[in-house]
């Protein structure tokens, strides 16, 4: 008895430290992000600096998408005094670590804990979890919302009379709206399960299904709101973008191929794995599976369909609207692949063999990723000097609006007139942010009315290859502008990027401008 208290008792403090491992390597992966984005690159991703623009203000919607992350980073550029590189890559891979948890918290669920840290650590080498999670963008922040939704409907289904699922899965269902329309193709594979599993007959599975929709709606409502307020301008830019002509079966290959490449960098460690088993290092288990078989076709069956249903649709509305299949919007459609990966493959396999080798393939890994992605996108083009997106000299940009703008005006500038790039750029470190009035057009801004542009000084910035007829009216219009160069790397491979500027002053009895701030340094 004192033995099987004592082996009992070493196996509960090892799986202890095991997890703690993992937190461990999540806090090390997050702190190794963090200080590269912030240290190494010149300028944040091209889609993090859009939300830096879109979170200058706080309103539930914009013009591409629902409201939620550009919400978040508003949130934390006011606790951290405005945006910054590392604060982008901070929000982008915390939230990518969150949804590794929730992937982790049902692993779980359907696996001894050993496996279940090999499936969250086999799922975190898909392109989407590692060096595609660097930008802070909608695609980013849905995989926290729906890794957390499979979590609670997995509870929720097998747990029905519990409550507090159903409760938490209407919760983050309605987050998960609020960051990506997608979400309803994940919806879709919990209602084909219901009505695969003939669940949908229960009372109580009514009871709690009622339970989530009603929670969903309810957050998901202020969006709506808006929505009709503003003439649906989201839903008419996702039809424009699911309607854009193309031929269906190129779409389909460069899509697919872009998926295979993506999960891609899990093959190193499965084949690994594969040789270790051949090699006769990771051994078959000899204890038998506590699970039933029912219940292990069971779990199978759950994520066949939680990962094969949202991804079939979205194939299907390629050939149904023959419109652009963007390989970035079903990044939070593989979540449930290292999982399911495991449970087909390596569940018969011993625990502790399997883990020790997976941790140690993952590691290295990771290493590579992080590595390979900052030298190529970063150092590399900065030692050849050439005009990659990280290199971009928003500083030098940024310097060049101040100086411009203080030897005409003593206040801060109450609003940017530009496109959304130039404009992020010049906000990673102006202090205080402006508004922007994104491309001249209200439709596109944020927390801008005409009577704003009416009463406001304004300063006019547009790269002089980008200047439509709207800004030739509006730089007509002015009585101070004037043109500077800022260079992007270094020739042959870099180039200088020729701006022309203007500040717009108020129109006569337009009144005061709400907008005006108190004075602050240029961070």
């Amino acid at each position: 008895m004192a033995n099987w208290i004592n082996r009992d008792s070493n196996a509960c403090i090892k799986t202890i430290k095991e997890e703690l491992g993992l937190y461990a390597f999540f806090i090390l992966y997050l702190s190794i992000w963090v200080m590269g984005g912030e240290w190494l690159p010149l300028a944040s991703e091209l889609d993090s600096t859009e939300q830096i623009v879109w979170s200058q203000s706080w309103q539930w919607g914009y013009y591409k998408h629902p409201p939620l992350p550009s919400l978040l980073l508003n949130l934390l550029n006011r606790v951290f005094d405005g945006p910054s590189k590392g604060l982008n890559a901070f929000a982008a891979q915390g939230c990518n670590v969150i949804a590794m948890i929730y992937v982790w918290l049902l692993a779980k669920q359907i696996l001894s804990r050993k496996l279940a840290l090999v499936a969250v650590l086999l799922t975190s080498l898909i392109a989407y979890h590692n060096f595609r999670a660097f930008a802070f963008n909608h695609n980013t922040v849905s995989l926290p919302f729906t890794a957390a939704a499979l979590y609670y409907f997995y509870g929720a289904v097998r747990r029905p009379k519990q409550l507090s699922n159903w409760c938490w899965l209407g919760l983050v269902s309605g987050l998960a709206m609020l960051t990506k329309y997608s979400a309803l193709l994940v919806f879709a594979s919990f209602f084909i399960w219901l009505v695969w599993q003939r669940l949908l007959t229960q009372r109580a599975i009514l009871t709690g299904l009622l339970c989530s929709v009603l929670i969903a709606v309810l957050i998901f409502s202020p969006h709506v709101f808006w929505l009709i307020d503003n003439n649906w301008p989201s839903f008419r830019y996702l039809q424009d973008k699911l309607t854009e002509s193309g031929h269906v079966f190129s779409i389909l290959f460069g899509f697919t191929m872009t998926q295979f490449i993506r999960l891609s960098f899990a093959v190193p460690t499965l084949l690994g794995i594969w040789l270790l088993i051949k090699s006769g290092r990771i051994v078959k288990t000899s204890v038998a599976s506590v699970q039933s078989s029912a219940g292990a076709i069971y779990d199978r069956n759950f994520l066949l369909v939680m990962f094969f249903t949202p991804l079939g649709l979205a194939y299907l509305q390629l050939f149904l609207l023959g419109g652009e299949l963007n390989s970035n919007w079903i990044s939070a459609f593989f979540l449930p692949l290292g999982s399911l990966i495991t449970l087909v493959f390596l569940k018969g396999f011993e625990p502790s063999q399997l883990l020790k080798y997976v941790v140690r393939l993952t590691v290295v890994t990771q290493i590579c990723i992080v590595v390979g992605f900052f030298a190529l996108a970063v150092v590399y083009p900065k030692q050849v000097g050439s005009a990659a997106r990280l290199t971009f000299p928003s500083r030098a940009l940024a310097d060049k609006v101040s100086e411009i703008w203080r030897s005409h005006q003593s206040q801060p500038i109450p609003v940017i007139i530009s496109d959304y790039w130039t404009a992020g750029n010049v906000l990673l470190h102006l202090r205080p942010e402006p508004p922007v009035l994104i491309d001249n057009s209200l439709e596109k801004s944020t927390g801008l009315t005409a009577q704003d542009i009416a009463a406001c000084t304004a300063f006019v910035l547009i790269n002089q290859e980008g200047i439509s007829q709207d800004y030739v009216d509006l730089m007509n219009q002015a009585q101070v502008k004037g043109e500077f160069s800022v260079s992007w790397g270094f020739l042959p491979k870099g180039k200088e990027i020729h701006y022309v500027w203007a500040i717009k002053v108020p129109e006569q009895g337009a009144g005061a401008c709400r907008l005006a701030q108190p004075q602050k340094e240029v961070k």
